[in-house]
């Protein structure tokens, strides 16, 4: 069962006794010195299981008292196999020294899950074996929900279903009360718990196989699942009920009454099943019938408004569906007969939405502006205000109350997923050397990451205004503010002539140019985009080799030779659930730049010639957080520079289950970015709107409104990509995103736009198709068009059968 020494061979020990062992065995260890405070655990605990066995086996051994290092020992063990699953048996040796009375511990949330996490093998006997241990822990498996590594649900994916078995064996033979386990599994159910993890419960109350009378008898319980929160919860208790129904006993009145939330549940099959279990009581309850309907009326899918009013029409209460015809969507409002308010094509926003300049930063409001970066630095434009205001040097002495809080934000860097290199702590550092208490500085990982740290580091050299602080929308800085600025400053700074250069809007540079007096070379030619004269340069430029990279960046976004290049492949995931083979498809993606080998920190545009993925090709990281924003705007000009850095987690987001924070970061910044928008910005939209999380695809339809609507980004280039992954990016997904577009002003015309190009290059058996065929109908008939375009019609032409994808084929046909 266990390397462990048996709780049975050590009872009746003495304490002192075990306590003097303990003392014995741990000498070397505690002697010893550790690069790691974790090595001085591992030694401590390889002397405890040393000292039980001593103690087992007889071996004489001084009393003593409890070892100081003994509770910190047993609480870290608790909190590490709390946390991770590979944990191996680290509960069970703290529960037997709990049981040998050498520890006392509180059975709270780390206890349970510690224990969840690492009981070890042979679960049922050690269970049977310590049945204290069931009544203290074991029934509070159903109210605390885990996370991360440690859950029912986790522990038992990577570990061949242990605990389910386990439940399931000790109410076989009565270890466990089977009614008990049942009403714990439906009650865990009415938790806020997440979908992944409340499916443990359900799938447990299913391996039960519970009889009718048992599910009968949980009638209520069930009743108020049909409120949960988790939409695969509610199918469930649908599912339960509808069998009490079917055998009889169901009590039809009070299920009637809790059915209402149930047909608004996301899902179609569940929404349309909670009409049929309210079908069962048209005749004895009507009115509550009605009430079901009627809220089933608000669902937004169409065949579930349909299954609604013609509930109603059944009830004899076609009024019911009149009142609510505004609501309902287009395609269900024309088979009713309602009609449709046809909306003209008038209200297209003209333009992107571009971040304002921040407004300069005053002596009054410097701290608490400062403090907020201190908190979240991913506002570039209030980063960029704070570097101009303390380049003057003005204001210095209200930076003082903020000194204990920068110092935090330094030491907590190293625990961030970024790492000591956060922006936040960059910030930190500044603050601090202003206050002349500098901190060790702390090096980003990336080039263009390090020309910021550069600038930063920079900022307090002159007390000159800085050159690249915008003044325009879009982070630009204007070019006679540009050279105003430079008037001010003889001898710029390195980095921030460069940054400035980037920054330089395209738009009256002529004008700015005349009114200059005496510039530096490069900056002159990016005004002008004269070369100087090379002879009297001595067949060299005047300056910096990066300047005039620089200025020369600022005349051109990246030639089609220099672009980074996205290549993408399609996956196939199988694997064997309940004796039979599934598959699954995902996308993987990789990102190639050719630029340099060894790119400078004053050349940020230029990139290291490699490619890199998610999965540890070239430079790629899942957290880079507040550095976002501030590397969109390094180059204004061209927003592939910073997607070659921060695309990746967008692009494998549809294929991944867990939040990547960095998402709607990347996706919010490229919405706002003002410059030239090529393959990865097509790519990261597209991935957006199809991205697992629903809060991503959000943030992603309204960077669709600002690029694809305004046209910045074709849609024809969004369709493609869309349909080059439609085999791993599920329609439903699409369907969800496009019809929140279809929303907003100009958003129709730019979901019937976008679908008029993608439905063409999909399989007429695709799945998901139909919600597709039914967004693109609805839209048709709300701004009055009709199919037109050629391919479309052919491809529609293709349908047959009795499909619904063919029936709403043949109806957009005409």
């Amino acid at each position: 069962m266990t390397d462990l020494t048996p709780f049975g061979a050590l009872v009746g020990t003495p304490r002192d006794v075990l306590y003097g062992s303990l003392a014995t065995q741990a000498e070397p260890a505690i002697a010893a010195q550790y690069e790691f405070a974790w090595q001085k655990d591992a030694a401590l605990i390889e002397a405890i299981d040393r000292a039980l066995e001593s103690a087992a086996s007889g071996e004489t051994s001084s009393s003593g008292t409890k070892p100081r290092w003994l509770d910190g020992v047993v609480v870290r063990e608790l909190r590490q196999a709390a946390t991770s699953y590979w944990s191996r048996e680290r509960f069970f040796r703290v529960r037997l020294l709990e049981r040998l009375g050498l520890v006392d511990l509180e059975p709270d949330d780390t206890y349970v899950l510690a224990m969840v996490s690492s009981l070890g093998p042979d679960k049922p006997e050690k269970l049977r074996a310590d049945l204290e241990l069931i009544e203290r822990a074991l029934w509070r498996v159903f109210e605390i929900e885990g996370g991360g590594e440690v859950s029912l649900t986790n522990v038992d994916r990577f570990g061949g279903d242990e605990w389910r078995k386990t439940f399931l064996e000790l109410a076989a033979d009565g270890t466990l009360d089977r009614a008990r386990v049942l009403t714990a599994c439906l009650h865990a159910l009415g938790r806020d718990f997440a979908a992944y993890r409340a499916g443990w419960y359900s799938a447990t109350y299913l391996a039960f196989e519970p009889t009718i009378d048992e599910t009968a008898g949980a009638q209520a319980d069930l009743r108020r699942l049909l409120g949960a929160a988790v939409p695969a919860t509610v199918a469930f208790a649908l599912k339960q009920l509808s069998r009490v129904e079917k055998a009889g006993p169901l009590d039809v009145k009070a299920t009637l009454d809790a059915l209402p939330p149930a047909t608004l549940v996301k899902a179609k099959g569940t929404a349309l099943a909670a009409l049929k279990l309210a079908g069962a009581g048209r005749v004895d309850f009507p009115d509550s019938v009605r009430a079901v309907a009627q809220a089933a009326l608000g669902h937004p899918n169409p065949d579930v408004q349909r299954a609604a009013a013609t509930l109603l029409a059944d009830l004899g209460d076609a009024d019911a569906v009149r009142v609510a015809a505004d609501d309902l969507t287009p395609s269900v409002r024309h088979e009713l007969g309602f009609g449709a308010d046809i909306q003209r094509e008038t209200e297209v926003p003209a333009s992107q939405t571009l971040a304002a300049a921040s407004p300069a930063i005053t002596g009054e409001d410097l701290a608490e502006r400062t403090a907020a970066l201190l908190e979240d630095a991913s506002d570039v434009g209030e980063f960029e205000a704070l570097l101009a205001a303390l380049a003057t040097r003005s204001a210095d002495g209200a930076l003082a109350p903020l000194r204990k809080r920068a110092k935090a934000v330094v030491a907590r860097g190293p625990r961030t997923d970024i790492g000591d290199a956060w922006l936040p702590g960059q910030v930190a550092r500044l603050i601090l050397d202003v206050l002349g208490d500098p901190a060790p500085p702390a090096d980003p990982d990336h080039p263009a990451q390090r020309f910021i740290a550069r600038r930063i580091a920079e900022v307090r050299t002159s007390t000159a205004p800085l050159l690249a602080t915008p003044d325009l929308p879009g982070g630009w800085v204007s070019p006679a503010a540009f050279v105003e600025r430079l008037a001010h400053n003889p001898n710029p700074r390195h980095h921030d002539l460069i940054a400035a250069l980037l920054r330089l809007h395209p738009d009256d540079r002529d004008t700015a140019s005349r009114g200059a007096g005496s510039l530096p070379a490069a900056a002159r030619f990016a005004l002008d985009g004269v070369e100087p004269n090379r002879r009297l340069m001595r067949s060299r430029r005047e300056g910096p080799a990066a300047w005039w990279r620089a200025a020369e960046r600022s005349r051109a976004p990246y030639a089609a030779t220099e672009a980074p290049r996205l290549s993408g492949d399609i996956k196939t995931h199988t694997w064997q659930e309940n004796g039979r083979d599934r598959r699954s498809w995902y996308a993987r993606f990789a990102v190639t730049t050719t630029h340099t080998d060894r790119p400078a920190d004053d050349q940020p545009t230029e990139l290291k010639a490699q490619t890199s993925d998610q999965w540890g090709g070239g430079y790629t990281s899942r957290f880079l957080g507040d550095w976002i924003p501030a590397l969109a705007a390094i180059w204004p000009h061209d927003a592939e520079h910073f997607l070659s850095l921060t695309c990746l987690p967008v692009l494998e987001s549809p294929s991944w289950t867990e939040t990547a924070h960095d998402v709607p970061r990347t996706v919010d910044v490229l919405a706002r970015h003002p410059g030239r928008m090529g393959t990865l910005s097509a790519a990261t939209l597209a991935s957006g709107i199809s991205a697992t999380q629903r809060d991503h695809r959000l943030h992603a339809v309204d960077a669709f409104l600002d690029l694809a609507v305004t046209g910045r980004i074709p849609i024809s280039d969004i369709a493609a990509v869309m349909a080059r992954y439609a085999q791993a990016w599920p329609a439903t997904r699409w369907a969800e995103s496009l019809a929140a577009v279809s929303q907003a002003p100009g958003g129709g015309v730019a979901t019937v736009e976008l679908l008029t190009c993608l439905l063409p290059q999909l399989p007429t058996d695709h799945r998901g198709l139909n919600k597709l065929l039914d967004l693109l109908r609805d839209e048709h008939i709300r701004l009055g068009r009709t199919t037109a375009d050629p391919a479309l019609l052919r491809w529609l032409g293709t349908f047959s059968g009795s499909s619904a994808a063919a029936k709403t084929a043949r109806l957009l046909l005409g």
